[in-house]
């Protein structure tokens, strides 16, 4: 039995790489005090937009893959 990638399932894949995308950047941000706050404040907010994101795919691929 082939795994097929297609529909609800590339969803859910598609939202794990991503939220664990975000959390690699957030993760990575250094720590306050030690650089410029705009530069930490910016890679964390991008980091947790792109969690937010994950999560939305991870959702909607999870309901797809329930009403199959």
């Amino acid at each position: 039995m082939a795994l097929s990638l297609r529909g609800p399932r590339r969803l859910i894949l598609a939202g794990a790489l991503v939220t664990v995308a975000g959390l690699g950047v957030a993760a990575t941000a250094p720590i306050v005090g030690t650089r410029p706050a705009d530069r930490i404040e910016s890679q964390q907010r991008a980091g947790g937009v792109l969690m937010l994101v994950g999560w939305a795919l991870l959702g909607l691929g999870i309901h797809k893959f329930g009403r199959q």
